[in-house]
């Protein structure tokens, strides 16, 4: 072999891809023979410079020299077509191969990497079959090695059962590689069970084994897990038999992150600090990441200055832990100062700085500081592409300030879009109330041949949730059962859909449903437990809500603060103080979750509810002073204490709460009318005038009641007085006649509840007309002699006298009548409410 050949075949192994085609261009000028040999390795530079002009030049050299057929050249052929994304011409070389050489399985290997590498599973697996139907052709390592990586990437684990079955059987493997895939593989099926077996019973395993099961088990959320599996492996390290590296710690420090827990991360810092791994910029970037998710941003910027050699990566890291800290205003002053330093932001630098700003309460012009980046961005690049995350969150943060169009108008200028691009506008049509427009946006992203994502359904279930439409979220339900998710995460994707699907029927008002889809579930976590308690907690179903919690800790899933929510929620709507406040002590003393607004607002109402308005009142002074509250979060945990001296006719307390309220926020139309009703309940009519005319100057308005059913997948919305129904006439008379039988069994107009100065018969006809009696009517016409349940919902809480004309009617019409109101469920069956009168 001459000087030429030797000197491009090494420095070809060695990467030197562009001195070795240059070498090559100095050896044709002397008319050197090449062989096949010098070829394959050319074509090997080639492929690691991606220039498929110089492959294809190549291989027309091998053609005319004869050298085509020759395995090495055939390897590095399929190499730089795929390598180029040609894979039809890489498996063109690959089927111009004689019969005579149905032997060479690095080939066959090669054609394999080719099709797992380009994600065409089936294709793959057809040709392993086609490879093993050859008798003499013997799978290696490497054939075995592409397989399992198609079985996990592809969710396949039935296949990637035979496979490990046949690597069992085969003596002449190298076992211990294979079975750290087989690991990987199982973990990114779910199936972890099985991922353990194969871990427990390796004769050798490596640090790559430990890593696998880490990474695994944190990969489908069992972190808590992962970290026993690390701790293990410390105990092999003490026996100088395995040692921890690198790689190791960021699957390790990705679980600490993932179950946020602080204890457990300082103990692997300081395993990493003992292994002098701190400094390294992958781990220091893991340990700032892994302070943020865990609360601690001191530590987490001790880190961060303590990291000599920072990327874009670590100033990212230091971005989150501000931005999931609500520290919007130092997350914004790192940003400046990184710009300043001459640190390039990329795609994530933007949309952290855009999910700071969800934080409206610590910047107030947010809108202002959504439309500067949007303009950085404009300026920054030419490239939509290249921004799409950052675009993405820019019409999600748009559609959070109620500006709908200016979403519009970016998804349309973006020209190409990626499904969190879809999902952003479904959620923005949602979360401002356009469900009708997300149902057809979603019709139009199917129409245009997307794929969607489990994300795209769990918007479109909580979409039908805030709708309360059954029948939809059915027709979504059977979608998703059909719908096969994106490979990568197949358990955890489930998981969320499953989640949203508790919640979806349990908004919708059928518990039994979503109690189904709960125990049908094959992984749950704390969001899944917490889905159920809270939907057993706005069904008036307390009891059920504690035992699904008791429950929950049995399977050592830790509760967290919404968990908590959904407990005193239970508490507040069936009037149990006691247990009420065993919750809110236990959440602070035991678990360490510190109460937010919301908890405070479920103790005042608790108490309040239940009369006990001194406790409630100090719930109230209590939260303002611990939470450090502004104006409006003071004004919003009065409201619930007016709202509860209003239920029990706490003149004096009322008016008191509803005048500080008025102090501190004169614009708050509910407090008016709140005030306005308690005066008129204590026949103080020239007072509730008063306010009354003093709401209307300040061109205020109450938000006026409606009721609507769903029936056919069509809505018809009533409010108090309808007159717009075609079928209004029917709907009167049917109303008529359902009055007079509930009159004839007892049911007496409770007209204290209409806050109106006029004569008994007036409040009689204004009850008479309520909106949610107008759709139970609509209702009964609709379904004829059919016994289905009747679903009702209304914006507002319901009236004294509806609920009780509304127990009347299930009586007198033998039905099932469910209404879900502003606060809660209420189920109306023979007479009786599941409430129990106490809402």
């Amino acid at each position: 072999m001459s000087s030429w050949s030797s000197q491009i075949i090494a420095d070809s192994r060695c990467g030197g891809f562009s001195q070795a085609l240059s070498i090559f261009g100095e050896m044709l000028k002397s008319e050197e023979k090449l062989d096949e040999f010098v070829l394959a390795s050319l074509l090997r530079s080639s492929s690691g410079l991606s220039d498929l002009c110089i492959g294809e030049q190549l291989h027309a050299k091998a053609i005319r020299l004869g050298h085509a057929l020759e395995c090495g050249v055939r390897r590095s052929l399929i190499a730089i077509y795929s390598t180029c994304g040609f894979f039809e011409l890489a498996r063109r070389v690959f089927d111009e191969v004689p019969s005579v050489h149905e032997t060479d399985v690095l080939t066959w290997n090669a054609i394999i990497s080719v099709y797992v590498s380009h994600g065409q599973y089936d294709k793959c697996f057809l040709l392993f079959s086609d490879m093993l139907n050859i008798g003499h052709l013997a799978p290696s390592n490497a054939t075995y090695s592409s397989i399992i990586s198609a079985c996990g990437s592809a969710n396949d684990v039935e296949i990637g059962k035979m496979v490990h079955a046949m690597i069992v059987k085969d003596a002449t493997l190298d076992k211990t590689k294979l079975l750290n895939s087989l690991i990987t593989m199982y973990s990114k099926c779910g199936d972890l069970d099985n991922a353990n077996k194969v871990f427990q019973t390796m004769d050798r395993m490596n640090i790559v084994s430990w890593k696998a099961m880490i990474a695994g088990l944190g990969q489908n959320e069992e972190f808590r897990c992962a970290l026993e599996v690390f701790r293990a492996l410390t105990r092999f390290d003490q026996q100088m038999l395995v040692k921890p590296n690198r790689i190791t710690f960021l699957s390790v420090l990705s679980s600490v992150s993932g179950c946020s827990s602080l204890k457990l991360g300082r103990e692997v810092h300081a395993q990493v600090i003992k292994l002098s791994l701190e400094r390294e910029t992958s781990i220091g970037n893991a340990i700032i990441t892994m302070y943020g998710k865990c609360g601690d941003v001191t530590k987490c910027r001790l880190s961060f200055d303590r990291l000599s050699l920072r990327d874009v990566i670590t100033w990212n890291s230091m971005l989150m832990g501000y931005a999931q800290n609500n520290q919007t205003k130092n997350c914004f002053k790192l940003f400046k100062e990184m710009i300043v330093l001459g640190i390039k932001p990329d795609n994530h630098t933007i949309t952290i700085l855009l999910n700071a700003l969800s934080s409206t309460s610590v910047i107030s012009n947010c809108y202002m500081l959504i439309r500067e980046i949007h303009g950085y961005l404009l300026r920054r690049s030419r490239s939509r592409v290249l921004y799409i995350a950052a675009y993405n969150a820019i019409i999600t943060m748009y559609a959070k300030c109620e500006m709908l169009g200016e979403a519009e108008k970016l998804f349309n200028w973006m020209g190409k879009h990626d499904s969190y691009s879809w999902n952003a506008m479904i959620d923005g049509y949602s979360v401002n109330g356009f469900y009708d427009d997300a149902i057809m946006f979603f019709i139009y992203m199917q129409e245009q041949g997307l794929k969607s994502d489990h994300l795209t359904f769990s918007i479109l279930l909580t979409a039908c949730g805030r709708l309360a439409s059954a029948e939809l979220g059915k027709q979504i339900h059977a979608f998703t059962i059909k719908h096969r998710f994106p490979h990568c995460g197949y358990q955890f994707h489930l998981l969320s859909v499953n989640n949203a699907l508790v919640a979806m029927y349990s908004k919708c008002g059928s518990i039994s449903d979503s109690a189904k889809v709960f125990h049908k579930m094959a992984k749950r976590d704390v969001f899944s437990w917490t889905a159920m308690i809270t939907a057993y907690a706005h069904h008036g179903m307390a009891y059920e809500s504690f035992e699904y919690f008791e429950r929950m800790k049995r399977n050592g899933i830790e509760p967290n603060s919404v968990t908590f929510l959904g407990l005193l929620t239970a508490c507040a709507h069936a009037g149990l103080v006691k247990e009420g406040t065993k919750y809110f002590n236990l959440m602070i003393k035991i678990y360490g979750v510190n109460p937010s607004i919301e908890h405070y607002a479920c103790m005042v109402d608790l108490y309040g509810r239940s009369g006990q308005f001194k406790r409630a009142e100090d719930m109230v002074e209590t939260g303002i002073s611990r939470l450090g509250l502004r104006q409006n979060s003071c004004v919003f945990l009065w409201k619930v204490l007016l709202g509860a001296c209003h239920a029990h006719n706490q003149f004096g307390l009322g008016v008191r709460v509803a005048r500080r309220i008025l102090d501190l926020d004169p614009e708050d139309e509910t407090s008016h009318v709140l005030l306005s009703n308690l005066y008129a309940s204590f026949g103080m009519w020239e007072h509730a005038i008063t306010v009354r005319s003093l709401l209307k100057a300040k061109g205020l308005k109450k938000e006026a009641g409606c009721s609507w059913v769903e029936l056919d997948n069509r809505r018809h919305v009533f409010v108090a007085g309808d007159s717009s129904h075609p079928d209004r006439k029917r709907i009167y008379d049917k109303l008529e006649d359902l009055d007079e039988k509930c009159r004839s069994i007892g049911y007496i107009p409770m007209t204290k509840f209409v806050h109106h100065d006029v004569d008994e018969v007036q409040k009689e006809a204004i009850l008479s007309s309520h909106s949610e009696k107008l759709a139970v009517s609509f209702s009964l016409l609709q379904n004829g002699s059919r016994k289905s349940i009747i679903r009702v919902i209304k914006n507002l809480r319901i009236c004294g006298d509806c609920h009780n004309w509304m127990k009347f009617a299930s009586q007198v019409e033998g039905r099932e009548i469910v209404l879900r109101d502003a606060r809660r469920f209420h189920f109306f069956m023979d007479g009786k409410c599941s409430c129990g009168d106490y809402w």
